[in-house]
């Protein structure tokens, strides 16, 4: 009866049907591939997020490749806007031609983005953008001196008229006139004119008293380049002039007077409106001019800027 059925609990292991033993052998070889693809699974996904996260765009100075970052910015160098780029662009390439090329195109697409060259322009200054204010002090003589920059005495009338104050009594204000005397240079951009008081008003001043000497403002057209094109050396201002081709060259300027605001200054000479100056990260580009053997220090040829 119910205890000698095959199917009792009471009935040994060997005496149990084999196929309840090959579906136990069955299931433990299932558990075991199971887990044999999970780990493959694992390590396939390991090595895509691996490769994904070296494939993940990062971003360079145009000017410093050494300068990297994984989000957008600015190069704490020349504060130029860092730009993408992905593996391939960091993958060495076959040749050391093909790597001067391929730095040749990313060079010339930077100057074209990013304007490195501007052109030298004309400019009209109205009568309310500076006034014509200058330093000034009192002569041995009496006569007044002061420093105007050289493109504002080149507006001056011969015998202009003006006010002078002095810091010691700044509201006694004294009317001047220009004299026959040419303007004498005193620096690389200004020149001293003197003049004497027109209509003294019962004022004294002592040889020696320091003031402010002002003129009618009044518009005028004069060359100006970007301020930050002007590079400084002792023996005076010069910018890195565009000549052609891939050449520049050191261009010595003379300069007037400087508008920070308006981001240009006055040129005197050394350019015409039909030149093209380095205008930005001019300090690095000179600096690279000077540091590589160029062949002088006078002339250029870059093959790594191109004027456009």
């Amino acid at each position: 009866m119910a205890g000698n059925s095959p199917e009792s609990p009471n009935t040994p292991d060997s005496e149990r049907p084999a196929v309840s033993r090959s579906f136990v052998v069955i299931v433990r070889i299932l558990v075991l591939l199971f887990a044999a693809c999970a780990v493959t699974a694992a390590i396939v996904i390991t090595v895509r997020h691996r490769s994904a996260g070296e494939a993940v765009v990062r971003y360079t100075c145009p000017m410093h490749p050494e300068v990297r970052a994984n989000g957008r910015g600015e190069c704490p160098i020349c504060h130029m806007d860092l730009e993408p780029v992905g593996r391939d662009s960091m993958v060495n390439p076959k040749s050391r031609s093909d790597a001067q090329r391929m730095a040749d195109l990313t060079a010339v697409e930077n100057v074209r983005k990013h304007k490195i060259v501007d052109f030298v322009r004309m400019r009209s200054l109205l009568a309310n953008t500076r006034e014509m204010r200058a330093p000034a002090w009192v002569e041995e003589d009496g006569a007044i001196s002061a420093l105007f920059y050289r493109d504002q005495v080149a507006a001056m009338a011969g015998s202009e008229a003006g006010t002078f104050s002095s810091t010691r009594a700044p509201s006694a204000v004294s009317v001047v006139r220009r004299t026959a005397e040419a303007a004498e240079p005193w620096d690389e951009s200004t020149s001293r004119i003197r003049f004497v008081l027109d209509r003294p008003r019962g004022t004294a001043f002592s040889p020696g008293e320091a003031g402010w000497l002002v003129l009618p403002p009044r518009a005028r057209e004069v060359l100006g380049v970007p301020s930050a094109a002007i590079l400084h050396a002792p023996e005076g201002p010069y910018v890195l002039a565009w000549v052609g081709g891939l050449n520049f060259e050191k261009r010595p300027i003379e300069i007037g007077e400087i508008f920070l605001k308006q981001g240009f200054a006055v040129v005197l000479s050394g350019l015409t409106t039909r030149d093209r100056v380095v205008s930005k990260a001019t300090f690095f580009i000179d600096a690279d001019r000077r540091l590589g053997d160029r062949g002088g220090e006078e002339s250029w040829a870059a093959e790594s800027w191109v004027a456009q």
